[in-house]
């Protein structure tokens, strides 16, 4: 890469990040429920979780002993996962290419890419998922160019790292090698790399086995609950959505001159895993649900793909993207977005600060306990407290991590207890009386009960 290149990297990301940054800063932006449970975790180390293995508190944990519970001790690590998946995608670009150009327009493309820009400024387990999923495609399409078989280790360790911070990090080698299988490359299943690749990934993600193996493999159950409901959601739809937020310039589709490339045999080797990928999220969909953030890794492959075969488009891409880019950062401006609706589209991650500063005011306690575990772990973390924490039972939820911490609760214990106040007064196995209500902002309705155990 020349220096020219290097020069422009490390501008753009400069600038990338700064945007990123003053988005959460304008926006006044805190905390996401699920940054406040793994930061909960952070402080609970384990071998793995119920919903996840150890990566990311592990993460979380380290950067908090550098600064402290703040900013960046809860998402340093999340913004360097940031900036090393758009290098890695892109660098992925230069080798499918061999031009340098390729390599400026795939890192345009990534920082640009509404899922990764606002995924990657969350301390949470997607943006380190992309990042190993990204170092997974970049060894494999060295692999591929170069039939080097190093680089099924490096496939190996990233799997394996992938895997203890989400467990569909194995969607991405399962399907090459089904690939693999259907043409000439099957005869790598003879070769004892692969083989030590994959015992490579196995006992770097063996703290979740051996956790589970402790713990009655509750974290496999749960799983197979979002593959299966009782209920399904049928929403296939949302892939071609998370297609358009992660990929924009997909749109560049309609060209036909780029999508006989797209599509040419030379490129099958990632468009079919990929396609595999797609397959077993449509029947996903109807069997269970899929969310926005689960299938954003399977298009990810597009960006080195775009930018290695559209130098002549890169400013449409950029346009693309900037077109969905642009509308989301404005409407997620609270002065904007009043405008038009009085329901905040990002009450989740803002607001909490104040929320709990009215609601728990100078209360002295015991325990904090909620029946929601996104109220139980949003309040731990701005109580600055992760220990004595009490998750009720209730009917209609699914189990949690705290479900498998069970305190020993007393009748001298004082519980504060927080609730929506419009879901009413605590579990039956607590006597609680009412202490404050707050209503500082919409959605954020909340009731403070002091409670003993019955």
């Amino acid at each position: 890469m020349t220096k020219s290149n290097s020069l422009f990297a490390f501008c753009f990301l400069c600038l990338t990040l700064s945007a990123r940054l003053l988005f959460d800063l304008i926006n006044a932006i805190e905390i996401h429920f699920d940054e406040a449970q793994y930061w909960v975790w952070s402080q609970n180390l384990s071998l793995s979780y119920l919903s996840k293995g150890p990566l990311v508190p592990s993460m979380i944990a380290f950067s908090n002993q550098i600064f402290g519970q703040s900013y960046l001790g809860l998402k340093f690590f999340s913004y360097i996962a940031f900036v090393g998946t758009a290098l890695l995608l892109s660098l992925t670009a230069l080798k499918l290419s061999g031009k340098e150009e390729s390599f400026n327009t795939a890192l345009v493309f990534s920082a640009l890419s509404p899922a990764l820009f606002l995924l990657g400024g969350i301390a949470s387990t997607d943006i380190y998922l992309f990042f190993f999923w990204s170092l997974n495609i970049f060894a494999y399409v060295h692999f591929y160019k170069d039939r080097d078989e190093k680089w099924f280790y490096v496939i190996g360790i990233s799997t394996g790292l992938g895997i203890l911070a989400k467990l569909s990090m194995a969607l991405l080698p399962l399907s090459i090698l089904l690939y693999f299988l259907a043409n000439d490359l099957k005869k790598y299943f003879f070769n004892i790399h692969i083989y030590v690749s994959a015992l490579l990934a196995l006992l770097i993600s063996s703290p979740i086995l051996i956790w589970n193996a402790q713990n009655n493999w509750v974290t496999f159950f749960h799983e197979i609950d979002h593959l299966v409901s009782e209920i399904p959601s049928a929403n296939p739809e949302v892939l071609v959505l998370t297609l358009l937020l992660t990929v924009p310039c997909s749109l560049l589709l309609s060209i036909k001159k780029i999508r006989e490339k797209v599509f040419s045999s030379k490129l099958n080797f990632l468009i079919y895993p990929t396609l595999l990928m797609i397959l077993f999220f449509v029947i996903k969909s109807f069997m269970g649900k899929i969310q926005l953030n689960w299938s954003i890794p399977i298009f990810l492959v597009l960006i080195p793909i775009f930018a290695s075969i559209s130098d002549s488009n890169r400013g449409s891409g950029a346009l693309l993207s900037l077109f969905l880019l642009c509308p989301i950062i404005l409407f997620s401006n609270k002065a904007i977005s009043s405008l038009y609706s009085t329901d905040d589209p990002l009450h989740p991650i803002r607001g909490w600060n104040e929320t709990y500063q009215n609601l728990f005011q100078d209360e002295v306690y015991d325990f904090l306990a909620s029946e929601d575990y996104k109220l139980l772990s949003t309040a731990a973390y701005f109580k600055g407290t992760a220990h004595n924490l009490y998750l009720a039972k209730s009917s209609n939820r699914r189990l949690t991590h705290y479900d498998l911490w069970r305190p020993n609760l007393n009748s001298s214990n004082k519980i504060l207890f927080i609730a929506y106040s419009q879901k009413g007064a605590p579990s039956n196995n607590l006597n609680c009386s009412k202490i404050r209500e707050v209503k500082n902002f919409p959605r954020k309705h909340l009731t403070l009960y002091n409670c003993t155990s019955k």
